[in-house]
C-alpha cells in the first residue's frame, strides 16, 4: 500500500455509523432508559418490600408463637391449681366427714353408756324391790308359823339363795 496514506483515514460511511450510533444512543437513551430504569427501581422495591414484609410476617409469628407458649403454660398452670384446690377441697371435705363421723360416734357412745348406766340403776331398784317383796313374804311366812330355828334357817338360807340369783 503506498506510502501516503494517512494514519487514520476519515471515511464517510464511518462518519454515517458513527452518527447513526450517538443518534440510536440518544434514542435509547431518551426513549428506553427511563422507562426501563423506572421499572428496574420499582422491581427492586417491591422485592424489597417483600422482604421486609417477609421478616415481619415471621417476627410476628413467632411473637404470636412465643404468646401461645405463654398461654399454654397459663392454662397448664390455671388447670393444676384448680386440680390441686378440687384435691385441697376433697380433702377437707373427708376431714369433716371423719370428724363428723367421730363426734357421732361418740355422742352414740356417751348415749348407749347413759342408758346401759340408767338400765343398770333401773335393775337395782327392781332387785332391791324385789329383795324387799321377799323379805317382807319371809317375814310373813315366820310369823304365821312361828318356825322353830332349823326351819327359820332354812328359809333364810333359801332367801340368801334367792337374792343370789337375782343378782
Amino acid at each position: 500500500m503506498g506510502g501516503n496514506m494517512p494514519a487514520v483515514s476519515l471515511d464517510v460511511n464511518m462518519l454515517f455509523q458513527m452518527g447513526n450510533f450517538i443518534l440510536l444512543l440518544y434514542v435509547f437513551a431518551r426513549f428506553m432508559f427511563k422507562p426501563m430504569s423506572k421499572f428496574l427501581e420499582e422491581r427492586r422495591q417491591q422485592i424489597t418490600d417483600d422482604i421486609e414484609t417477609a421478616k415481619s410476617n415471621r417476627e410476628k409469628a413467632i411473637e404470636m408463637e412465643k404468646e401461645m407458649e405463654k398461654e399454654l403454660k397459663s392454662a397448664k398452670m390455671k388447670s393444676q391449681d384448680i386440680l390441686n384446690e378440687a384435691i385441697r377441697k376433697t380433702e377437707d371435705i373427708k376431714d369433716d366427714i371423719l370428724k363428723e363421723t367421730h363426734a357421732t360416734r361418740e355422742k352414740m357412745l356417751k348415749a348407749a353408756e347413759a342408758d346401759i348406766v340408767k338400765m343398770k340403776e333401773q335393775v337395782k331398784r327392781e332387785l332391791r324391790d324385789e329383795m324387799t317383796i321377799i323379805a317382807i313374804k319371809l317375814a310373813e311366812k315366820m310369823i304365821e308359823k312361828k318356825m322353830s330355828g332349823d326351819i327359820e334357817k332354812n328359809l333364810l338360807d333359801q332367801f340368801i339363795e334367792e337374792v343370789g340369783d337375782a343378782e
